[in-house]
């Protein structure tokens, strides 16, 4: 039998050719999304090491390297799918984000560190000026929701950020227990600021303003269990704008430009700012002759300059013994992690909480911190 074998017409051959251009430019394409992704994903690495005063671009990657770690992995996943050698990249890209993992989500406690001395709870909370609590919530149901949490978790130690009151002679009369106070207010109708509660005396207190900016940081000596111990309670530089304000504004009709302007500034000096603010703590932590707790609203993710710049010599009580999600921002939640206890390494934390509370847009942290007589 014979088979006759017809060879392709013009117009399929035309069609083959075609079909294998589309290909090669959707590779080709597919190869630079993953560069490019790739690319973010490693300046969003580099922000730890770089000061914004050079440039704030890595800055604002490491802010959102959750997302960036979530687009490399679903393209690395697509990558698999398209059987490519292609995805040698996002897989190269993310090994370091291992290392970084722990900041952000821990599965259980793992080795959380036998406790070997005397403790000391302490408790931070930006409480927004009581205006920034749940939908429908009133201030004064924000106070009183405030006052029973903290009685509730009976700290040793309270940090508060944006503490609200209209009369400083009444700060006595809130929360009796703790007799010893240390606080910075500025003023107008009203008085907010930072203020530092406490069981334990407080033997020495130095405020830390930053010049214009109504952010500061307030150091207390406290003479705890275990001696005197520095606790610097912070909060700093922040954008000074809302996402859903970022959202209305970049979409005005024909004012991005513009808008994407203003707004490019406005991040940049805030994140320079902030750099300022920290190598004011830093520098007066150099000349302190004490151990120091270093707390608060940092305004800035565990991949950022000002948290490394912050934790050096220290460890993260999250790391030490938290679990589950870090996140401490309700706005996006799970994906910002913005406040912080940092121990010195002679100090242990056997306790790690982050409390999903309605009466702010952030939620308290809370550690138990121990003296640790073993070795590190």
């Amino acid at each position: 039998m014979v088979r006759l074998v017809t060879k392709p017409g013009p117009r399929h051959l035309k069609s083959q050719k075609k079909k294998a251009s589309t290909k090669e430019r959707v590779d080709r394409l597919f190869h630079w999304v993953l560069l490019g992704a790739g690319l973010l994903m490693i300046l969003s690495y580099l922000s730890v090491f770089i000061s914004p005063k050079i440039s704030f671009i890595p800055m604002f990657l490491g802010l959102y390297f959750i997302p960036l770690a979530g687009l490399n992995i679903i393209l690395l996943l697509i990558a698999l799918g398209r059987h490519t050698y292609d995805l040698f990249i996002p897989l190269v890209v993310l090994l370091p984000a291992i290392f970084h993992s722990d900041l952000f989500l821990k599965v259980g406690k793992g080795d959380v560190p036998e406790q070997t001395g005397e403790a000391v709870k302490v408790l931070t909370y930006n409480i927004g000026r009581y205006m920034l609590a749940g939908k429908g919530m009133s201030e004064e149901k924000t106070i009183s929701g405030i006052r029973a949490l903290i009685s509730d978790e009976n700290p040793d130690i309270v940090c508060l950020q944006e503490f609200l009151t209209r009369d400083t002679a009444s700060l006595f009369a809130r929360l009796p227990e703790y007799p010893y106070r240390y606080s910075h207010f500025f003023h107008g109708s009203t008085f907010f600021g930072n203020i530092t509660l406490s069981r334990y005396p407080i033997v020495g207190g130095k405020a830390i303003t930053f010049g214009k900016s109504t952010n500061l940081c307030i150091k207390s000596d406290v003479n705890t269990k275990f001696g005197i111990i520095s606790i610097f309670n912070c909060h700093l530089e922040s954008y000074s704008v809302s996402f859903t304000s970022i959202v209305k504004r970049l979409t005005r009709k024909g004012y991005f430009r513009e808008e994407f302007a203003s707004l490019h500034d406005r991040i940049g000096n805030a994140t320079v700012r902030r750099t300022d603010q920290v190598e004011k703590i830093l520098e007066i932590d150099r000349e302190n002759p004490y151990p120091s707790i270093i707390c608060g609203d940092f305004n800035d993710t565990p991949v950022s300059y000002t948290y490394r710049q912050l934790k050096s010599g220290r460890k993260d009580t999250f790391s030490e013994a938290g679990e589950g999600f870090s996140s401490t921002y309700s706005v996006l939640w799970p994906l910002l992690r913005i406040d912080y206890i940092l121990i010195p390494d002679g100090l242990g934390c056997s306790d790690h909480k982050v409390l999903r509370s309605p009466y702010s847009d952030h939620y308290p942290v809370i550690s138990t911190i121990f003296e640790n007589n073993s070795k590190n």
